[in-house]
Formats: C-alpha cells, sequence, structure tokens
C-alpha cells in the first residue's frame, strides 16, 4: 500500500512538471512575433543607415526585456519609432513644420515631466486598478541625437524626468521603466544600469532643512570690490596716518600708490601700508592685472581734516569714517585748531603729534544719547563743528557682561543680529564686511548686503560655523567709503557668567572672598591669561568656579575661553572694590588697604606731603568722589578719565575744626555715586589726644651715619630728642632754601616714609656737610644718604625699607671723613 502512494505521487509530479513545461513553451511562442516586429520596426533600412545609422543604437537586451514586461502589463504600448527614409518616401508630401519655440520647447517639457509623474504614481495603486485608456497612455520615445538642438532637448527631457524621478521615494521609481534618451556606447564600454545618472548631474532637493538658505546667499554673500582705506595708528608717541592697500594686491605687477599725482612712501614697519602726506585731495592706487592698468581712486575730501573710528583694545588704531556717532574718535586737525572746550569740554588727553607736519591727533569720547560735540576754533575766530550723527545700528542677542574694553560686548551661544531703528538706514548701505578682528594677514572676512525690508539682519552662517572670536562690522555706502564700524565677541559654548551681588566699599573687617561662575557646555577651555596662583579655579559639570580671594591684585583678572578645539576668547572679570593707603605727593602707596588707617594730626598740616590715594576699579567708573568729616563740608576731586586713582592731599583739611579738636576721634569718608546708587565708607581716622608722662630716654645713647654725592660729605648724629633736624646749626628748610626743587624732593621722599616719619617725631638730628654748596643737589642727597645710614644704626629693620627706597648710596670712608671733620 505505501509502495503504491508512493507511485501516485511521483507520477503526479511528473504531470505537474509537464504541464509547467508546455505553457512555457506556450507563451514563449506567443512572444516571438511581437519582438521580431520590435525588432523589425526599430531596425534601419539600408538607405537610412547611411544617414542616421551612428546616431542610432541597437536595443540591447535590458532594453528588450522592458519593453516586454510593458507590453504584457498593458501599461505601456510598444513604442514606435520615426518612419525611415524609404517609407518617408511612400509617405504623402506633409507641410514643412518649422522648429518649436522656446515657449512650445518649454510647454512640452513641462508636459512630459507632468506625464512621468502621473505614471510613476501608478506605481502604489494595486493591480487590479492599473488600467489606462489606450488614447492616454504614455509611450516611450526613442529619439536619436541627430544635431545640437538635438542633444539639448534630450538632455532637458532628463533633468525634468530625474527631477520628477527624485521627488519620489527612491524605491518606487524602481517599480517604473524610466524614459531615456538612446545614446550610442562606445564599444567595449560597460553599459549604464538604467536610471541612474552621474552624481555631478543628479538633480532633486537637498537632503537638509535648507529652506530659504539659496535665496539668502543669492542674495546677500557677495563679493566685495578691493578698496584701499585710510587708517591710523599709534607709534610709540606720534599718529602715522597711512593708506591700507588689501592684501591680494600686494603681489600684483606695478603696484604703486599715489596722491595729488605724487608717489607715496612704503612704511617701513606695515607691509600693506603708504604713509600720507597730506590731509586733503585724492589717493590712487594703480596696478596691473593681466597686463591691462587698473587702479582704484579714494577721496578724502577739501574740509582740512580728517575722523578716524578707534579700536583695538588700546585704542592705539583706527579707520577714516565720513562722518561720527558713537565710541572713541580720533580728528587730525591743523595746529592752529585748538579744541573749542566751551562745546566740547575740557580734552581728556592732550593733543599729540602726526606723522603729518603742521597737524595734531585730538582724542573725542562721545555717548550714545550724549550732548558731546567735536568743535575747534578757527583762526579767525568761528567755530569748525563737526556733526555727529545718531547711531544707526545695535547688536541684539544673548549678551553676556564682562569687563573687557574697547573690543566690543561678548554674545553666548550664537552670533548677535544687526539692529537698526529705522529699516530706511539699510536703503544707504551697499556692503557689510565682517571679519576677524586682530593684527596679522591673512585673516578670515566676508562680505554681505542686506535686505532693505528687514529691521534686523542675520549674519552670514559663516560666523555661527566658526563657534566663537573677536570680529568687526563695518558698513559700507553705495560709494565703499566706512561710515561705521563695530566690534564683538561671539562664543558658542559659553552660556553665562554669574557674578554676586558686589558691595563696592567694605565693612568694617575689609573685603570678602568672591565667587564668580562660567556657565558653559562641557566642550569649554577656561585658562587664565596670566599666572593668577591666588584665584582658585575648579572644574565642575557645565561650568567653572573662579574664588577670587580680598587682594586687589586679582581682582581684574584676564581668561581665555572657547572651544577646546576651536578659537578662543579673551573675557576681563574685574571684581569692582575699592582701595586706599597712605603715600607721598606723585607716589601711591604699594600696600593698598581695606580698612580704616590711622594718622595723626600732623598729617594735615599746611606743610604736609602726606596724601591719601583712593584706588578705584577701573577707568572712567566715577566722574567724581567726595572726601571729608562731614558731608556738607566734604571736598570734591574730579577723576580723570585716563587714570583710576585719586590723590587726596591731607594739607587740604588743615583748617577744619575736626582736626583741630583732640578731645575726641575724628572719621574722614568718602562718598560717591555709581550709578544712580550712593556710598559711603571710612577712609581714615584721627584717634584723640592721650595724655601719658613722657618716657625719659637715656641722654648718652645716640647714632651716626655718614653719606656722600661726589665731592659732599655728610655726617649725621641723631639722639632721642623732640624731634628735629638741623643741618650746619640751621633748621633744614632754612639751610636747603635755594636748593634745586629736585634735590628737596630727593630728601622729602625720605622723611615722608611712614615708619621714618615716626621714627624721626622721637628723635633729634644734627647733621654737618662740607664740599659744594646748598645751591647745588649734591649737599642734599649726601644729607638724605646720611640720615638714611642713620636710621639703619637707630633700628636694623629701617634697612630694608630706606634700601629700597633709594637711599643710603655707598659706604664712605670713616676714617677720611673724621680728618675732614677734624679740619
Amino acid at each position: 500500500m505505501e509502495i503504491f502512494i508512493a507511485l501516485l505521487l511521483i507520477l503526479l509530479l511528473v504531470t505537474a512538471a509537464l504541464v509547467v513545461a508546455c505553457l512555457a513553451i506556450y507563451n514563449r511562442k506567443r512572444r516571438q512575433p511581437t519582438r521580431r516586429r520590435v525588432v523589425n520596426e526599430t531596425q534601419p533600412t539600408e538607405i537610412a543607415e547611411r544617414h542616421i545609422a551612428p546616431q542610432e543604437p541597437q536595443p540591447s537586451g535590458v532594453e528588450e526585456a522592458e519593453l516586454t514586461v510593458a507590453e504584457e502589463t498593458l501599461l505601456i504600448p510598444v513604442a514606435e519609432t520615426q518612419p525611415t527614409g524609404i517609407h518617408e518616401a511612400h509617405l504623402p508630401a506633409m507641410p514643412k513644420t518649422q522648429p518649436p519655440t522656446v515657449e512650445e520647447t518649454q510647454s512640452t517639457k513641462v508636459q512630459e515631466a507632468q506625464l512621468i509623474a502621473e505614471a510613476a504614481s501608478w506605481s502604489t495603486v494595486p493591480e487590479a486598478q492599473k488600467t489606462i485608456p489606450a488614447e492616454t497612455q504614455p509611450t516611450i520615445t526613442m529619439e536619436i541625437e541627430t544635431s545640437g538642438a538635438g542633444e539639448a532637448q534630450a538632455t532637458a527631457i532628463e533633468e525634468a524626468q530625474a527631477t520628477v524621478a527624485e521627488e519620489r521615494e527612491p524605491r518606487e521609481t524602481g517599480r517604473f521603466p524610466q524614459q531615456e534618451t538612446a545614446k550610442v556606447q562606445p564599444e567595449g564600454a560597460l553599459e549604464e544600469k538604467k536610471g541612474q545618472r552621474e552624481p555631478i548631474k543628479r538633480g532633486g532637493k537637498p537632503r537638509g532643512p535648507t529652506k530659504g538658505l539659496e535665496k539668502e546667499r543669492a542674495q546677500r554673500i557677495q563679493p566685495r570690490r578691493l578698496n584701499p582705506e585710510i587708517v591710523c595708528r599709534k607709534r610709540e608717541r606720534q599718529w602715522v596716518l597711512a593708506v591700507e592697500v588689501p592684501e591680494e594686491l600686494l603681489g600684483k605687477p606695478g603696484l604703486e600708490v599715489l596722491q595729488n599725482g605724487s608717489p607715496l612712501p612704503r612704511d617701513d614697519s606695515e607691509e600693506t601700508c603708504w604713509r600720507l602726506e597730506q590731509v586733503a585731495g585724492e589717493v590712487i592706487v594703480r596696478w596691473n592685472e593681466a597686463e591691462v592698468a587698473q587702479k582704484i581712486t579714494v577721496g578724502l575730501g577739501q574740509e582740512g581734516y580728517l575722523v578716524f573710528k578707534l579700536s583695538g583694545q588700546d585704542l592705539s588704531q583706527g579707520r577714516r569714517v565720513k562722518s561720527p556717532s558713537s565710541g572713541s574718535y580720533l580728528v587730525v586737525a591743523p595746529n592752529d585748531w585748538p579744541r573749542d572746550e566751551a562745546l566740547s569740554g575740557r580734552p581728556q588727553v592732550n593733543p599729540e603729534p602726526t606723522s603729518l607736519t603742521g597737524y595734531q591727533a585730538h582724542f573725542f569720547e562721545l555717548e550714545k544719547g550724549g550732548e558731546q560735540k567735536i568743535a575747534f576754533q578757527l583762526p579767525k575766530g568761528q567755530s569748525q563743528v563737526i556733526k555727529a550723527k545718531a547711531p544707526r545700528f545695535d547688536l541684539v542677542g544673548k549678551r553676556i557682561e564682562d569687563a573687557s574694553e574697547n573690543i566690543g560686548p561678548l554674545f553666548g551661544g550664537k552670533p548677535p543680529r544687526i539692529r537698526v531703528l529705522d529699516a530706511q538706514v539699510w536703503k544707504n548701505i551697499g556692503t557689510i564686511v565682517v571679519g576677524e578682528e586682530g593684527s596679522g594677514r591673512g585673516r578670515w572676512r566676508t562680505a554681505f548686503s542686506p535686505d532693505p525690508g528687514q529691521m534686523e539682519q542675520d549674519l552670514p552662517y559663516e560666523v555661527a560655523a566658526r563657534k566663537g572670536g573677536w570680529y568687526f562690522l563695518r558698513f559700507y555706502d553705495s560709494d565703499d567709503d566706512l561710515i561705521e564700524s563695530i566690534d564683538f565677541r561671539f562664543l558658542s559654548v559659553l552660556t553665562e557668567i554669574k557674578l554676586p551681588q558686589l558691595h563696592h566699599l567694605p565693612t568694617g573687617d575689609g573685603h570678602k572672598p568672591v565667587c564668580i561662575e562660567f556657565v558653559h557646555e562641557a566642550d569649554c577651555a577656561v585658562q587664565p591669561l596670566s599666572n593668577l596662583a591666588k584665584i582658585k579655579v575648579e572644574p565642575q559639570d557645565g561650568k567653572t568656579i573662579l574664588g577670587v580671594p580680598p587682594d586687589p591684585a586679582c581682582d581684574e583678572s584676564h581668561w581665555l575661553i572657547g572651544p577646546k578645539l576651536g578659537p578662543r576668547v579673551e573675557v576681563t572679570i574685574n571684581v569692582e572694590r575699592i582701595w586706599w593707603g597712605v603715600g607721598g605727593e606723585g607716589s601711591p602707596p604699594s600696600d593698598w588697604q581695606d580698612r580704616p588707617v590711622v594718622l595723626a594730626r600732623e598729617d594735615f598740616k599746611a606743610t604736609s606731603n602726606r596724601v591719601l590715594w583712593l584706588r578705584l576699579p577701573k577707568l572712567r567708573w566715577v566722574d567724581r568722589v567726595l572726601v571729608g568729616f562731614q558731608r556738607s563740608k566734604a571736598r570734591r576731586y574730579d577723576v580723570k578719565v585716563t587714570e583710576k586713582t585719586v590723590a587726596i592731599p591731607l594739607r587740604e583739611y588743615s583748617d577744619y575744626a575736626e582736626v583741630g579738636d583732640q578731645t575726641q576721634q575724628q572719621n574722614l569718608r568718602l562718598w560717591l555715586n555709581r550709578d544712580h546708587q550712593d556710598f559711603e565708607g571710612v577712609l581714615a581716622v584721627v584717634p584723640a589726644a592721650q595724655k601719658a608722662e613722657p618716657v625719659v630716654p637715656p641722654l648718652t645713647q645716640s647714632w651716626v651715619g655718614f653719606g656722600r654725592k661726589k665731592t659732599a660729605i655728610a655726617k649725621a648724629v641723631m639722639q632721642y630728642g623732640v624731634g628735629g633736624i638741623e643741618i650746619n646749626g640751621q633748621p633744614l628748610d632754612e639751610y636747603f632754601r635755594r636748593t634745586p626743587r629736585k634735590a628737596k624732593q630727593f630728601l622729602g621722599r625720605l622723611v615722608a616714609l611712614g615708619e621714618v616719619r615716626e621714627a624721626l617725631s622721637q628723635l633729634e638730628v644734627k647733621i654737618t656737610v662740607e664740599g659744594s654748596s646748598p645751591t647745588t643737589t649734591r649737599q642734599p642727597k649726601a644729607v638724605a644718604h646720611a640720615l638714611a645710614r642713620t636710621l639703619m644704626d637707630y633700628d636694623p629693620q629701617l634697612r630694608r625699607l630706606v634700601r629700597q627706597a633709594g637711599f643710603g648710596g655707598v659706604k664712605v670712608n670713616i676714617a677720611k671723613a673724621n680728618r675732614r671733620d677734624k679740619r
């Protein structure tokens, strides 16, 4: 039974195989006429081959398979070819057609693309629904490249097909045969796969979110014409005016710079600069480009002055602008044009010399919304006012506050945007140049044009791609004249700088330590710009913490911050604390205090040279301070914009009642106003007089010292007493009344030292001096060295103090000095 079943199964399998084979043979025979018809229709005659055979390819195996599949699925009918030369002979005469116009060609391309798109959409329809009426079925056109026009038409069709095809899903396009223009392949060459295009010729949309990017770059990013500019640079104590030529022109043949027809000399220190010789006229830069003479002209005008917008950390360089607005400016004007102080105020810095004979450089600081003016007095008595325009541009974004000056604001996360208050401003702007700030050649820069319809303008994407840096923005009008310049800094990895609420004036026990946080991304490096061993740096996740001690040397610190593998930007931290101390006239103390200092009533005498020095956090921190025992009677001290220390001579308080009142302690106070907030603190105390029994020291103890200055030799003998110095039997001031001022200051500097003054208050000094004359500098310096030597003998701990101050001189031969003394 089992054998019978097995034989039955084998018989069934054989029968099924025979049926399948018969069906295959039947289908093959049914398709053969169609294939022969396709070949016959596409084969040219012998006559036609002589005319078009080089352009007509033979259908490949892949093409035959595609035609067969199209015929079987009834999606695409068999392609019909153009009639051959013999067929054309039997056809009736037809009117001669004109070549299609451009509009007709474009319309044909659109229609073909629409047909292909409709056909591609059928690939997602179920098989049962794929029924196309015969009159609407698209056909495959086998075009023959017989001319340049035909080739262009074929290429246009290919591009239209590829664009539509790539807008569909890639996996769907492979299910529908693509329309192709047959091209002759060289013998032996590999056939390209149908439907694929070379990468450079492929159409389709970008794979990223680039909406509006092409439009933005086409409208905004533009190459800027290379133009020279008029610049100024401070070299030593002189401002050098020059023509700065773009780096791209330095290697051009025949390069020369002329002013009013005369060649200008090249600057020895700056490769790109030629020194100006006048402030007016015309500057021409000439060179050869491909054996063609080229030139650029820069007009200086006839106003008789030049205005420069200063930049850089030390404001030591600038570029000429048409008119000032806000910031730091340098105006080069004739020597006989003094500053009009009635309109411009007193100068912060005295005029400085320039490289042009007969011209001076004047410094002006214009604040936004301020009433400052740039004005000069002309020789004939009238005023020359250089009108300033209101600031037209501002930078907006995530602003991070730091204490850096003259290098622009700092922005975190992404670059700032440019904002104007009036959109009409953009109509006068031809080009905006953004570039890497700093000295040296080869720095990155690019130019773009603003969108006149927008109040805010985004910077080119290249700025954000650089992740940080110090940049400039220069705004040029349609004539390529610079009208404004702005600096800014940008760090993509920095989020915030957290500073605590600061107390500018300390409490009774002095200033307190301060913690500062840099909030940043993980890929951020924080590095001190100088050796700051006293500041504690603690890196943490997402931030870096600084511990700043109560030390005036640590209040201002500079840091380099940026991506670990990217550009670094300088960031300045300033802990705004006030310090003070006592010193001499013109010599601030080296040891600053944050607690009240103790002063004696003798320090307030009219002849005193003791000075209370005040140290402010930075330049232009406040305009003025008030110092006194009572606010109603306090003295006002203006703060110079170029200094952050204020000298308060104590002798100016000699006639105050508080100084004469010895019955109680008096407090010398400070008052100031910062950001509309008042601050008050105690700088010094004058203790009340204490009655005490005088201590009578041994009368026999004394100390001796010698000093010499060339031919003058002095001997000082010091012993306990009520104080006072005699020289050759006369009081100190009487003996040196005709001595040069420089020598008096030398001796006075020794007496003004705190510890020396305290010691001399309970000692009497008698000095004898020989050689030279009291009207020269030799005797006073010999006396000062002798007094210093005596003080070293009296208290060895004073040796270091007086030596560091420059006193003591060389050792004197005592035996020789004694012989002179006996004579």
